[in-house]
């Protein structure tokens, strides 16, 4: 598994990798080896590897056209917009009050199963895959918004490894309480201002739903611009 994510990465393909599925990105607009890249995403959907539930894959319409095979084997279930950002030319902003919170301890679990809508136990189980995608990362990642000292929202920046000092965040979300009041500009520019300061990233890379026009809203406001070619998103199932 580990060689060929090896090889795919060779090729142009970032990959990221959690306990239970593989995620494989294509942003560029062209690929060195179009066929190699579909032989090694089909051999990666033919791995007996028990531990590994789906494969995932993002990449533009053109790239899309050009995996014949993958794109026979795998699910188109959305399309994405991506945004950038570029860190050396922003000023140095009011950020909004935030805190850091442990990773997974008990109330932190509790406070973001209720932002997120998850039992107790899927919210864990999510924290305790962060922190096995993201080791070295994780337990300064809980990045809570605060309003009137009342937890508002959470944010988990980090930089994504192997992309030279590119910020993203791993998951944002507001709590049920304080949604509709105009706070995920707030809690997504806290994330960007840990990623510039805290995690020292040089640029920033979003992505969100293509109907998600509050979220793509959210980033043109914090001076995110939108890339000209929007991905799609692909899915391939072992258990199916």
């Amino acid at each position: 598994m580990d060689e060929l994510l090896k090889d795919l990465k060779a090729a142009g393909i970032h990959s990221i990798k959690s306990d239970s599925e593989i995620i494989l990105e294509i942003f560029q607009d062209e690929l060195i080896s179009p066929n190699k890249v579909d032989y090694l995403i089909n051999r990666l959907l033919t791995l007996n590897e028990s531990r590994i539930e789906k494969v995932k894959l993002e990449c533009p319409q053109g790239i899309l056209d050009t995996l014949m095979v993958s794109r026979g084997k795998m699910k188109v279930i959305g399309e994405r917009v991506i945004f950038k950002k570029q860190f050396a030319e922003c000023a140095n902003e009011k950020v909004p009050p935030f805190e850091v919170w442990p990773l997974l301890n008990q109330s932190s679990i509790t406070f973001l199963s209720e932002v997120m809508n998850f039992t107790y136990e899927q919210t864990e189980k999510f924290l305790k895959s962060m922190k096995t995608e993201l080791p070295e990362q994780a337990d300064k990642m809980f990045t809570v918004y605060t309003v009137h000292s009342e937890p508002a929202g959470a944010v988990f920046p980090h930089l994504e490894p192997g992309r030279d000092w590119e910020g993203r965040m791993f998951w944002i979300g507001i709590h049920p309480d304080f949604k509709g009041k105009g706070y995920g500009k707030n809690l997504h520019l806290i994330g960007l201002h840990r990623l510039q300061y805290d995690f020292k990233a040089v640029t920033y890379l979003g992505a969100t739903r293509a109907d998600n026009a509050a979220m793509r809203k959210v980033m043109e406001a914090n001076g995110c611009i939108q890339e000209s070619n929007s991905v799609f998103s692909l899915e391939y199932s072992f258990s199916v």
